[in-house]
């Protein structure tokens, strides 16, 4: 999860939207001291800010472009200026690309690049295309077809097209007519057994656009379904306009998708805690960061959206979470069991299929959240634009629990629903967490 200082970032992807980064930072601007290169500047804010201890020298001889998973953990990092914007652009929601996240299959399960997410108002998603999909090739606009053996060799195709360029996906649901194209994303998305609802821009106009569907007539009457992909941009407004009309639908249950959901900003999530817990008495902290001199900052609970569109104390909660359910979807999730929206037994794990574990290798982290309790501050270096991301604090949920490196588990009383995959077309996963919800 992020905490930003800003309320407003733009993001930017350049050829597809990667998957969710399951990172925590906050984003400082200034010169702090006097340094006479960015390395030394680097090496000055790792000994002030970075939680462990770090040799200088060994900084100066990795080289600066070589931190990540090195001198520094796997969630800190150096950015050159341009990759700093294009990551404060992406983080807001404006985006130019076609709004996929992708990884290739070749197994049992499938083959092709597999489409893991179609982020929301984007050309791919306007497009018709769906997660769970395969994509073994396209037809470019000169009408020259190509076919995909990797990820990569998708990605520069999708690069290498020039924006606003019409080309074909042929995947195993059929053709998809898409282009490059700047867009803001959305997160949310809710449906009942009998509509849908969508969050669409036009610019940075929001619509929730309500279409009858049967998609999700496995749902009860009375039931709703709300999937939250990440923390960033206008993800909390979306989320309280969503609740809005899940009110307005007279629904007493929820079942909140957090799966894959690897966080986002803090602010973000203190604003969406609010819309779960603002109906009823809570604590005011959303979580507390706690540094490594020893000191603590309460991160609180953001009252943001408008009491028609809080969640009713007397409705059920259930919640979806796998192991990328990270950082600040770990952080929301505090929130609702330290407030007793929810409890433990209301939230049910992924228990994926030995050939996604066997594909993935994350057998250890199988029937659980992801388990990241730090977060990380970015910090700005306003002489040349670069920027380091650092990790920071340790983060404790409002009832005094950290789950860094532990997630949530079955031990905690959590549920396991069988997942053959992370994402599957028809997603049997929900199917089958909504009968053991509702039968």
């Amino acid at each position: 999860m992020k905490k930003s200082l800003t309320k407003k970032i733009l993001i930017a992807s350049a050829a597809f939207i990667v998957a969710a980064a399951v990172i925590l930072t906050s984003i400082y601007f200034g010169i702090f001291g006097v340094y006479f290169s960015t390395t030394d500047w680097v090496i000055g804010m790792i000994d002030k800010y970075y939680y462990y201890e770090v040799d200088a020298q060994d900084v100066r001889e990795a080289g600066l472009e070589n931190l990540t998973g090195n001198v520094l953990d796997i969630y800190s990092g150096y950015y050159t200026a341009e990759e700093y914007k294009a990551l404060t652009q992406s983080n807001a929601g404006n985006s130019t690309g076609i709004g996929v996240s992708v990884s290739y299959v070749d197994n049992s399960f499938g083959k092709g690049v597999f489409v893991n997410e179609v982020v929301g108002n984007s050309p791919a998603y306007r497009s018709g295309l769906k997660a769970g999909t395969f994509i073994t090739g396209a037809t470019s606009g000169d009408g020259q077809t190509v076919q995909f053996g990797s990820s990569s060799a998708f990605s520069d195709f999708v690069s290498a097209r020039a924006t606003g360029e019409q080309f074909t996906l042929i995947t195993d649901r059929g053709e998809f007519t898409v282009s490059r194209q700047a867009y803001h994303s959305s997160y949310c998305f809710m449906a009942t057994s009998d509509a849908e609802w969508n969050i669409e821009y036009d610019g940075s106009k929001r619509e929730i656009v309500k279409t009858s569907s049967d998609e999700y007539s496995f749902l009860p009457e009375g039931a709703a379904y709300l999937r939250v992909t990440q923390f960033y941009g206008d993800a909390a407004a979306e989320t309280a306009e969503l609740i809005g009309e899940f009110n307005d639908e007279g629904c007493h249950s929820l079942i909140l998708d957090l799966r894959n959901n690897g966080g986002g900003y803090v602010d973000v999530m203190q604003e969406m805690a609010y819309v779960f817990v603002g109906s009823r008495d809570y604590m005011s902290a959303a979580m507390t960061a706690r540094y490594k001199d020893g000191s603590e900052t309460v991160f609180p609970v953001t009252a943001e959206a408008i009491k028609s569109c809080l969640f009713p104390a007397d409705c059920e909660l259930y919640i979806l979470a796998n192991n990328g359910t990270a950082s600040a979807s770990e952080a929301l999730i505090g929130v609702l069991v330290s407030n007793s929206v929810a409890d433990y037994s209301d939230i049910y794990l992924s228990d994926f299929s030995q050939a996604y574990l066997d594909w993935s290798g994350m057998a250890e982290k199988n029937c659980r959240t992801y388990g990241k309790g730090i977060m990380q501050t970015t910090y700005r270096y306003i002489v040349t634009g670069e920027a380091i991301k650092l990790t920071t604090a340790e983060i404790f949920w409002p009832n005094g629990n950290c789950i860094h490196g532990v997630g949530l588990t079955q031990e905690d009383g959590c549920k396991t629903v069988g997942a053959e995959w992370s994402v599957t077309y028809s997603d049997e996963e929900l199917r089958a967490a909504a009968a053991m919800i509702f039968n």
